[in-house]
């Protein structure tokens, strides 16, 4: 036992100074064992907690639950989750955006008085990429780049199909995120879009392809006011006016006048499909329009 413990004390001298320190040794000394007790405490930290505990403030004050697969610290930029998905309130349990990395940095300042806004996130998603913030009193405020429509699943519900084009925007919301009590404005930008193999009710719909789109909304409460969505096609023009109504845990119901202009030369059936959609009427302008109404996944045109 004794020759034991003088093996142990041999090693551990080791790692003592061989010579006595002066102050400033002394100081640097400190300061390098200091150092390195951070970086492993930054490494064994149970970082999962802290990002469980920010989750978990963003869901008490809006009732948007978040979700990830993994999560690590980099003491550069901030947290990081992968796999990260974005859940609305109510029952539906499909995510409405799905990250593959979002990267979250807090002002370190907030954390020492213990607040945990406000927050910078960025990330990647869709094969496109977004940045943002929140702010202590409910500010949102996000832009995203070329987001792939054809990444997004849930636009096969409002009409199955094959779907294309980026989508790029951004958008400003002030509330607690209970679609109630949310007032804000969004701007929407997409290119190169296209729907084909489209079926609507069982019927093949001719396929569009629009070059350049946009769209601007103002939000109030639960409803959504589409102040202007022109779509620019090789085969039609779209322009869309209306309201969409949106409440936690029921579908969106969306009433809207739709006007479709077709592409003189265009073909594909498409102006013989209007013509019978409108009792075989075709207006002077040469401009249809119908009302749409219903659950976004059930829309009626009339």
């Amino acid at each position: 036992m004794a020759s034991a413990i003088s093996t142990a004390a041999a090693r551990f001298a080791r790692l003592l100074p061989r010579r006595q320190l002066n102050n400033r040794s002394l100081l640097g000394y400190a300061a390098w064992t200091a150092g390195w007790f951070a970086f492993f405490l930054l490494l064994t930290f149970p970082h999962d907690l802290v990002v469980g505990r920010w989750t978990d403030a963003i869901t008490e004050r809006s009732g948007w639950r978040i979700r990830y697969e993994d999560v690590w610290f980099r003491p550069w930029s901030g947290y990081h989750l992968a796999q990260a998905r974005l859940i609305a309130p109510g029952k539906d349990p499909e995510p409405w955006v799905t990250a593959e990395q979002v990267g979250v940095r807090p002002w370190w300042t907030a954390l020492l008085r213990g607040s945990v806004f406000p927050v910078f996130f960025s990330g990647s998603a869709y094969a496109g990429s977004f940045e943002g913030s929140v702010d202590p009193a409910g500010v949102l405020d996000l832009s995203w780049s070329d987001l792939r429509l054809s990444k997004y699943p849930r636009l096969t519900k409002l009409l199955e199909g094959a779907w294309n084009g980026d989508l790029s925007g951004e958008i400003h919301l002030v509330g607690k995120g209970d679609f109630r009590n949310v007032d804000g404005r969004a701007h929407l930008e997409l290119s190169g879009a296209s729907l084909t193999q489209a079926k609507a009710q069982g019927f093949t719909l001719p396929d569009l392809h629009f070059e350049n789109g946009s769209a601007d909304l103002e939000m109030k409460g639960n409803r959504i006011d589409i102040r202007s969505l022109k779509l620019s096609g090789s085969e039609v023009d779209a322009e869309l006016h209306g309201q969409l109504f949106v409440s936690s845990g029921t579908n969106p119901i969306l009433n809207a006048a739709l006007t479709l202009k077709p592409i003189p030369g265009a073909g594909g059936g498409l102006e013989t499909l209007l013509l019978l959609l409108n009792h075989n009427q075709k207006p002077p302008s040469g401009a249809f329009t119908f009302n749409l109404s219903g659950p976004l996944t059930a829309l009626r045109l009339r």
